[in-house]
């Protein structure tokens, strides 16, 4: 059984950042765009991404993750796991960034990247924990 929610979780994981990197990428591209049609289109596609594939795999990685680490006893041990989730708190909180920029433009572009760029470096030093353990 544990196997089974480590692979869930590894999967629902790299879905949930893939998902957060590729609308955080595209809410930069969208910013470039001149046509209020396209924009319109483009923000829909985003809303319903956000609404119907980031918000149910993060649920399904909250969830596989807190088995997993209760069936291994991660949060006595493992002490590892505290920092994992403060950037998983940061990671959700750059989540609802993504979300409100998708919603309606609140952040310029330079900052709509950074955005981007906090994502990657979250989603990998998240891996490294998880993998390394280095405590």
């Amino acid at each position: 059984m544990k196997n089974f929610f480590l692979t869930l979780h590894m999967v629902s994981m790299c879905l949930v950042v893939g998902t957060l990197f590729v609308q955080s990428l595209s809410v930069v591209f969208r910013l470039k765009l001149k046509s209020a049609q396209e924009m319109a289109g483009i923000r829909f596609i985003q809303v319903r991404i956000h609404k119907f594939i980031y918000y149910p795999i993060l649920a399904v990685t909250l969830v596989s993750g807190t088995v997993l680490a209760a069936k291994t006893n991660a949060f006595v041990q493992a002490h590892w796991i505290y920092p994992k989730l403060g950037l998983l708190i940061a990671l959700v909180s750059l989540g609802a960034v993504n979300g409100a920029q998708i919603e309606k433009d609140i952040l310029p572009k330079k900052y709509a990247m950074m955005t981007h760029i906090g994502i990657f470096i979250i989603g990998a030093a998240m891996i490294y924990l998880a993998t390394v353990k280095p405590f």
